[in-house]
């Protein structure tokens, strides 16, 4: 899809604010970087939102360090709106007076201003340490030599338990040093692999998880190296056949963070990205220029790569919510806020955690104004006995209403042990009771990571963060299904849905005999296989049925008798249907 619009390019010859047009429309339209906005990056781009992209009209940008701007506009992809891309970035430190015919939100008619952050030193890469690929923590196949997956074991298993995969992904992180090669992973509803991508040393694959963009089903995953807990990479959209069709970039000039890749149902992909900028802290008795991570939200068209919204931080909550300690040096990072989930509620709200300041944000897009905070130094809401959380993750809003997440309570330590835990909030009566209270045994403390999966069934599904375990609850608390990582192993995220891969790839296959019997392992990477009927003959055209066996791990063993000279495995569906076939292959 070409991005510009020539047309709608040449109609915005910059204007002084006199020359701009009176507003077409008398609907308000929201403007990025927010009006009033304090740290927005040197590469920003105009976004404009709820108006026609040929209805913008005029729109003139200067600095008052850098001067007037000449652009481009681009319009989004749903024709809601469109973004002025400058030709060369703002000046640090400087203030930017938008100018254009419109009724912006949040400004005094058409015309706002905001103010550049002065960006400190960018993250670097955290050591690589190369993983264990040997021992018992990990798996190897005779017939994918290039697999080598950490190797999970199931400790409890119910009928009673969710249908559908689940997605996992990390595992051998450099700090942690585990077992197996680091990268996405979807295990069948047992336990066992499905599917596994490894990644080059250094690159981690964190939040994997099924997901829906242009109304079919994707698998997604932020892909990239990281270090303290932030990192750099994009996010991936992958097709049911495991090809690649997208990647999400961050815009104006962030790379996206690990901690969320949430696509919504109208073509974007709502990110995080955490932005060092250079912040007076004297407020809090601390550092005059520390480097303080600035929380980023920003909402991708994916594909366009425009930014059709984005909200900071340090705009709305203040580094005095936070519980980590503000530097007294300059130059000394802070990370004050550290961003750990969005979702979306409903198409005007998001709800934000933020692991550092122990609190819950709903956020209104429009305005970028908190609704509320949930938790932290300035609840809006009295914490009942037991609701009280610190360091958590992953805030979500359940089916019925309740708002999960995973407490992880340590750093220092605030809880005996980590929890995935339930809210019930009364936004009349400003209360936060405990809704549930799901805790591993024997008991585990996350220093870092976890999640809370609402399930269909009303079941959920806790991934333990740094703690090497997934467990699936029933809505009273028993154990469904639990599964253990090798030690050292760890997964930011745990997810389980439904999935219907269609790999393109062909079943692999290799076979050796003695005199009397012949050994065939088969494996398809990502393929749902129910059982393998094995073919063999004596040449290639003279291939019959030998056996038909059940699919009993990634890789199933088959055991002919007498030595055949070639065998080929044919993957079947619980119907018998030929799903997919392996090449004919010479017996060794």
């Amino acid at each position: 899809m070409n991005r510009r619009t020539p047309a709608i390019a040449a109609a915005l010859a910059l204007a002084t604010a006199a020359a701009l047009p009176a507003a077409a429309h008398a609907a308000s339209v929201s403007a990025y970087p927010s009006p009033g906005s304090k740290t927005v990056e040197p590469g920003a781009q105009i976004s404009l939102r709820g108006v026609a992209p040929d209805a913008v009209g005029a729109i003139a940008v200067d600095g008052s360090a850098s001067g007037a701007h000449a652009g481009r506009l681009e319009a989004h992809s749903d024709g809601d709106g469109a973004s002025f891309v400058l030709d060369a970035p703002f000046t640090p430190g400087e203030t930017v007076t938008v100018r254009t015919g419109l009724d912006l939100t949040g400004a005094a008619g058409s015309t706002y201003s905001f103010v550049v952050a002065t960006p400190g030193p960018e993250l670097r890469p955290g050591p690589v340490l190369k993983p264990i690929l040997t021992g018992p923590g990990v798996q190897r196949f005779h017939s994918d030599r290039s697999l080598v997956p950490p190797r999970m074991t199931v400790t409890t298993s119910s009928k009673s338990a969710a249908p559908g995969d689940i997605f996992l992904g990390d595992f051998s992180a450099p700090r942690n040093h585990g077992p197996g090669q680091v990268g996405p992973m979807i295990l069948g509803p047992d336990g066992k692999l499905l599917w596994y991508k490894p990644l080059p040393d250094g690159i981690s694959a964190l939040d994997v998880k099924a997901q829906t963009y242009d109304g079919k089903p994707v698998l997604t995953w932020w892909q990239g190296w990281s270090n303290v807990g932030l990192g750099n990479g994009v996010g991936v959209i992958y097709d049911t056949t495991y090809r690649q069709i997208a990647t999400v970039r961050g815009g104006n000039g962030l790379a996206i963070d690990p901690h969320e890749l949430l696509l919504t149902d109208h073509g974007t992909a709502l990110v995080e990205s955490a932005f060092p900028v250079v912040y007076d802290l004297t407020a809090e008795g601390a550092a005059s220029r520390a480097i303080v991570w600035d929380g980023v939200i920003q909402e991708i068209d994916v594909k366009t790569g425009l930014v059709e919204f984005e909200w900071h931080s340090l705009d709305h909550v203040l580094p005095d919510e936070s519980y980590t300690a503000p530097p007294k040096v300059d130059n000394h990072l802070f990370d004050y806020f550290h961003m750990n989930s969005i979702a979306a509620v409903g198409k005007d709200s998001l709800l934000v955690s933020a692991r550092n300041t122990w609190a819950i944000y709903r956020i209104d897009k429009a305005s970028g104004n908190v609704d509320w905070r949930l938790g932290g130094k300035k609840s809006t809401f009295k914490m009942a006995r037991g609701a009280t959380f610190s360091w958590q993750h992953d805030a979500r809003v359940a089916p019925n209403g309740t708002i999960t997440l995973f407490d992880d309570g340590p750093s220092p330590d605030t809880n005996k042990q980590s929890r995935g835990l339930g809210l019930r909030v009364n936004t009349k009566t400003k209360t936060a009771t405990v809704a549930h209270d799901f805790r591993h045994r024997p008991a585990q403390l996350a220093n870092s990571q976890g999640n809370q999966q609402t399930l269909p069934n009303g079941d959920n599904l806790v991934g333990w963060g740094s703690q090497p375990w997934v467990t699936e609850f029933s809505p009273k608390g028993k154990v469904v299904f639990d599964m253990r990582f090798p030690r050292g192993d760890e997964s930011y995220r745990a997810y389980r849905f439904p999935w219907t891969p269609a790999p393109t790839t062909k079943p692999a296959v290799i076979a050796s005999h003695t005199s009397t019997s012949t050994s065939v392992y088969v494996s398809w990477n990502g393929a749902a296989v129910d059982r393998w009927r094995i073919r063999a003959g004596s040449s290639p055209s003279k291939l019959t049925t030998a056996t038909t066996v059940k699919r009993s791990d990634f890789e199933t063993k088959a055991t002919l008798r007498g030595a055949s000279a070639y065998v080929q495995a044919q993957a079947l569906s619980p119907s018998g249907k030929v799903l997919g076939s392996s090449a004919v292959v010479k017996v060794k």
